[in-house]
């Protein structure tokens, strides 16, 4: 049997293990992916002019794509650049056994300084600090580059991309490292000095076809540009979906505006309740909700926000109804309607039954993404 064959339709490489995918983050990119990459990077450049560079390349899907003028795939996986050299059969092709992240130059990655470049590929994404399949990671340190540490390597791979500085950078990566400010914060220059073009939203389901939840990932284009992107243009950017769906940040308000979504034991002294450290819809589908005893996890509840975290634990109950490309929002709100239903919300939470008002208050909220 060969051990080097690519499941094409789960877009695994089936010469790692589990654990091995995790902790490389490597999960390799569908073939009707890569071509949806590809329309939406020809829709605004002709690629004839330009050098390709896939610096996580697996086995070479975007290497395949054609009309460049040369190709340069890496990777630190040798036996995925093994195969990749059977597969990818371009002119102009060097593949290149290295740890992309560290001595990131375009020097040492033999790319000529005059030569016009694009980035194309689906890089490592693994979060070594989060506690999802924390059991099965690998906390031994990667050789990178200081400016490129992060706790998530994949906003490791968007800063290196920044340092290349090509003209158009077309990857996907999870949608969070858009719309989670903290994350696109720590873009740092990349977002800096790249603006959010085109992009496709899909989900955690093509890779992972049996996880347990689903999250947001994003075909995204970038164009190199000096106003670079923050939070206020992401929120007004209309992501679409692979399901014919649309949505903007900024049609919602958030949870986040009017509690702590973080232990606050250090400046809040009176509570009337305990309730699990918050972050987006797929964790909160994860955890907890209010606590029954102490925890360094814990949120004090004043009584004036009380009647808020029953709306989240009540929330919690309606996580099935909201679709994949919402999950790793923050919790929404639409804090008029809340108040009108201020009390119900309390006893909801409290009884565990949710009266008609308030099914048909989160269908109003969702509208057309309701499930």
């Amino acid at each position: 049997m060969d051990t080097m064959r690519i499941n094409m339709e789960s877009g695994q490489p089936t010469h790692l293990e589990c654990s091995a995918q995790i902790n490389l983050g490597s999960f390799y990119t569908p073939l009707w992916l890569v071509q949806i990459a590809f329309r939406m990077l020809i829709w605004h450049v002709n690629p004839k002019d330009y050098l390709l560079l896939d610096s996580a390349c697996g086995y070479g899907s975007f290497l395949t794509l054609p009309g460049f003028q040369a190709y340069i795939g890496m990777d630190q996986d040798l036996q995925a650049l093994q195969r990749a050299a059977e597969l990818c059969q371009q002119p102009n092709l060097s593949l290149l056994h290295k740890n992309a992240l560290h001595s990131v130059s375009r020097v040492h990655f033999n790319i000529p300084n005059s030569s016009k470049l694009i980035i194309m590929g689906n890089p490592p994404y693994n979060d070594r600090t989060s506690r999802v399949r924390a059991h099965l990671k690998d906390k031994s340190p990667l050789e990178v580059d200081t400016s490129l540490k992060a706790r998530d390597i994949g906003i490791s791979f968007l800063r290196s991309f920044a340092l290349l500085e090509p003209d158009y950078i077309c990857v996907l990566h999870p949608l969070s490292y858009l719309i989670k400010r903290a994350n696109l914060q720590a873009l740092k220059n990349f977002a800096l000095h790249y603006r959010l073009l085109d992009a496709l939203v899909v989900s955690s389901q093509i890779f992972c076809p049996k996880s347990l939840s689903y999250f947001p990932i994003i075909v995204a284009l970038y164009k190199r540009d000096a106003q670079g992107m923050d939070y206020s243009y992401i929120a007004r950017f209309c992501f679409k979906t692979l399901e014919n769906k649309c949505f903007t940040l900024e049609q919602w308000d958030f949870i986040s505006t009017y509690v702590d979504k973080y232990p606050n034991q250090q400046r809040v002294d009176s509570k009337v309740a305990l309730f699990y450290t918050l972050r987006d819809i797929n964790a909160l589908a994860r955890s907890k909700t209010f606590l029954d005893r102490q925890s360094p996890h814990a949120i004090y509840v004043p009584a004036e926000k009380y009647s808020l975290y029953c709306y989240i634990d009540v929330f919690k109950t309606q996580i099935p109804h909201i679709p994949y490309y919402l999950r790793n929002c923050d919790i929404f709100l639409d804090f008029a309607q809340f108040q009108n239903l201020e009390e119900q919300f309390i006893h909801a939470s409290q009884s565990k039954q949710i009266s008609p008002q308030i099914a048909r208050y989160f269908r109003d909220l969702l509208g057309v993404h309701y499930l």
